[in-house]
């Protein structure tokens, strides 16, 4: 059978201790707030994108159906579990039966405000910590943390809870290796990635993960062992559908279980598929806590004529991972370019003296 017998398959079409002023939804609106210099035209087009259609703090489609979905969504990414079974006792005392949505009403009420995914799993992650955080396990924690975006406290707590003896479980190891990856420390990564390999290769989750830091390598060696690796591991999976017409390679890297935890790979399916838009915001859902892919997605949006959606996704990246050189520097160009464009030395002057404050960390 041919590893490739079709690249994609068939694709649908259709907080109460978080500080909101840090969500990704308020970097953007500040962004659009700094484009009333641009044509009317241009407002309109940014203002389209961030889908500012209404007044309402409530969000329309952050229905109690969607938001009970969620939940349940939401407490498996939070175990990284696929398969984790958890049952709700939602009766009170007197036997009165809630929903999910009545439960846990404050968590709702933050959530139905919130437009994107990943900025609702956060809301949602703060409501587990009150009752699961002290039931997670020690590579549990770090996965919180980095699919959250909180890498620097994932580094405080392995700094202050893990030891030498935390290293026999290979899970660690490999959450590990993705929290330096958001930290764009990749021979941080790739130490203890390798150490994963040498001890269990015969893993999908040390193969994925391995494969994940060979591709960032700039050795072109690394990166050739990488693609047979993760060539062998989709080979494999497609044996095992058996012979189907089509197979949707992109599925494989959905939160589920026995899935490609790669955002990396998806970003090459991604850019091999000449993925649409629509797709590539379905695949940032799973990988919005990789600087890697939001930066690859911002790079398609430019490419794709989409520069004001691009700022903007640029800006939100270099607000959440300042030591991520790429988005910085790309953050810093793109805002100069519209500065020559515009003819205004002074645009984005607030954001721009922001970058430039983290370009001088790099330093110290």
């Amino acid at each position: 059978m041919s590893l490739f017998k079709k690249l994609f398959g068939k694709t649908e079409k259709k907080n109460e201790t978080r500080n909101f002023s840090e969500n990704t939804e308020v970097i953007e609106k500040k962004a659009t707030e700094k484009l009333q210099s641009l044509s009317q035209k241009d407002q309109d087009l940014f203002l389209k994108m961030l889908n500012k259609t209404s007044e309402d703090p409530e969000i329309e489609t952050n229905t109690p159906e969607l938001f009970r979905e969620e939940v349940y969504h939401s407490i498996r990414q939070y175990y990284s579990s696929p398969d984790y079974n958890v049952e709700f006792n939602l009766q009170d005392d007197k036997g009165n039966l809630y929903q999910e949505h009545e439960a846990f009403n404050y968590t709702f009420s933050q959530w139905k405000q919130i437009r994107s995914v990943w900025d609702r799993k956060s809301v949602l992650f703060e409501q587990w910590d009150e009752t699961e955080f002290n039931k997670l396990q020690k590579w549990q924690v770090i996965e919180r943390f980095v699919k959250d975006r909180h890498s620097l406290k994932a580094v405080d707590f392995q700094k202050t809870h893990i030891n030498q003896e935390d290293f026999q479980d290979i899970r660690l190891i490999i959450a590990l290796s993705k929290l330096y990856r958001t930290l764009d420390a990749i021979p941080n990564a790739l130490h203890y990635a390798k150490g994963a390999y040498e001890l269990r290769p015969d893993l999908d989750i040390v193969r994925i993960e391995y494969a994940n830091v060979l591709h960032l390598s700039q050795n072109d060696d690394d990166k050739k062992r990488s693609h047979q690796l993760i060539n062998e591991l989709i080979e494999n999976k497609i044996k095992s559908e058996g012979d189907q017409e089509e197979i949707g390679l992109l599925n494989y890297f959905v939160f589920s279980e026995g899935y490609i935890d790669s955002s990396i790979y998806a970003i090459n399916f991604l850019i091999a598929g000449k993925c649409d838009e629509e797709t590539w915001q379905k695949m940032a859902e799973e990988y919005y806590w990789c600087p890697v892919f939001r930066f690859e997605h911002a790079v398609f949006l430019s490419n794709h004529g989409e520069s004001l959606k691009a700022l903007a996704k640029l800006n939100a990246l270099a607000s959440e991972f300042p030591w991520f050189t790429q988005g910085v520097l790309a953050s810093v160009d793109v805002i100069q370019q519209l500065r020559v464009q515009h003819n205004d030395p002074s645009f984005m002057a607030e954001e721009m003296a922001q970058l430039e404050h983290y370009q001088s960390m790099w330093n110290q």
